[in-house]
């Protein structure tokens, strides 16, 4: 119980019910005070911001336990009262709970019960004390600042979502697989209005095609087989907050028709019911293709293009940012150093040189993922070149002074990223979908487009 900084003040004229109450509050540990009338106790809360809880008599000369209530609510609007209160004026202490009074205690009371009461507000007030930190701990965490880059591409990115979070246009970030498509799309939350309401991200490629439907807008029980009960769908979780739409090419053209319509509209109806809600929810979506390439594909709707393309955010691929290499692993280093028991606190020149020489198909996430194998290997102290993982010290040739050709074409890149995937998962299919954050279909169809797989191979391997 963190009741160290917290105190009881007890407003009871009777000296001996003080005493009774005092001596049962540090029996259990709790810090408490008492006074004979309600000048004096507002007096102290006045002097004493560590009293929290308001114990007082509903009965007294001067001042009574409502006055009290009252006065105390204007000084110090978050401070908890009980009102102690005889049989013969329960009313009153009801009248009282509905004008701001935490609870009430009837007299002659159990010691168990009173104690209770006090217990159950220090935890109520803990949890909010724990809520309100982790909401900070998310602001800072997805603040701006926290997200790395230095290079002119990513000022441009970082513009892009103050403009986002000022307003409540919707947005579609556009980027490479590891880019961190999801850590902008929360950036913007946590810096908008909406930071107070929920953030709901959702991978489109996750969900069954057959299901997303009833994922998005809520289904009605026996809406369909295996629809034992009512469900609210994700918008409604978002309402409020955020909704964040991950790889929306995924989602089916037919889907995609519905969502126009509630972008429009902001009203959904869920599968299987007749009565339409409205949603109070910020849309957010990301994808790997631009929009242009996704409508030529037929996997994007053009009218839902524009919808949700008001404010787009292009996030550049590493490769292209290589300024910002050195800042992105520290950043991993201080990360993973608060982690981790082993400590390093620097990567050698010619290691740094190796990770500069990489292409890093997957990305920012891929380095942190090296990184953070580096800390599970052991390293300590300082990076070598030798501490490296094996795919990341092939290009070791380039770092020691190999002249590099121009820029890979993004044809190439994609297909160096499905390759590395593919050893590092040992082959493995659906091991390395996850690492590319792409489906198995998805995966399948990029190792035929580069000659990877055969059409006859087969696609349960």
């Amino acid at each position: 119980m963190e009741s160290s900084s917290q105190k009881i003040l007890v407003v009871e004229d009777d000296t001996d019910m003080a005493e009774t109450c005092l001596r049962l509050f540090r029996r259990a540990g709790l810090q408490a005070e008492a006074v004979n009338n309600g000048v004096a106790a507002i007096e102290r809360l006045r002097s004493d911001p560590e009293f929290t809880i308001v114990l007082t008599d509903l009965r007294m000369p001067e001042m009574d336990g409502t006055e009290v209530l009252a006065k105390a609510k204007e000084i110090r609007p978050d401070v908890d009262v009980i009102i102690m209160t005889g049989y013969g004026t329960i009313q009153n202490a009801i009248q009282a709970m509905k004008i701001g009074a935490t609870d009430y205690i009837t007299k002659p009371f159990d010691r168990e019960e009173l104690l209770g009461a006090v217990n159950q507000i220090l935890e109520s007030r803990r949890l909010r004390s724990e809520v309100v930190r982790l909401k900070h701990e998310l602001k800072e965490t997805y603040g701006f600042p926290n997200l790395v880059g230095r290079s002119a591409s990513m000022q441009q990115v970082f513009a892009r979502m103050r403009a986002a979070a000022a307003n409540e246009s919707s947005v579609l970030i556009v980027g490479e697989t590891g880019t961190g498509k999801e850590m902008v799309a929360r950036g913007i939350h946590y810096n908008s209005a909406r930071s107070e309401g929920p953030f709901v991200p959702v991978n489109c490629a996750a969900i069954p095609r057959d299901l997303i439907e009833s994922e998005l807008f809520g289904h009605r029980k026996g809406a369909f087989t295996g629809a034992s009960r009512d469900t609210i769908g994700l918008f409604r979780a978002a309402d409020t907050g955020t909704l964040f739409l991950d790889e929306i090419i995924e989602m089916p053209i037919a889907i995609q028709a519905r969502l126009l319509r509630v972008l429009q509209d902001r009203r959904i109806r869920r599968v299987g019911d007749t009565q339409e809600t409205t949603v109070d929810v910020r849309f957010l979506a990301a994808t790997s293709l631009p929009g242009p390439e996704a409508i030529r594909q037929g996997k994007l709707r053009q009218d839902l293009f524009y919808r949700i393309g008001v404010i787009t955010i292009e996030l550049p691929p590493l490769r292209t940012r290589l300024d910002d290499l050195p800042f992105l692993v520290q950043h991993f280093l201080e990360k993973f150093n608060k982690v981790f028991p082993n400590k390093v606190e620097r990567v050698e020149p010619r290691a740094m040189d190796v990770l500069a020489a990489y292409p890093w198909p997957g990305n920012v996430r891929e380095l942190e993922h090296v990184v953070e194998s580096l800390f599970a290997m052991g390293a300590r102290d300082r990076v070598r070149v030798e501490d490296l993982p094996e795919q990341v010290r092939p290009s070791r040739a380039r770092a020691a002074g190999t002249a590099v050709g121009p820029p890979q074409a993004l044809a190439d890149a994609e297909k160096e990223a499905v390759e590395a995937a593919l050893r590092a998962s040992r082959g493995n299919k659906s091991r390395a979908a996850a690492i590319l954050g792409i489906s198995r279909t998805r995966l399948y169809n990029k190792m035929r487009l580069y000659g990877l797989i055969g059409d006859g191979d087969d696609e349960m391997t």
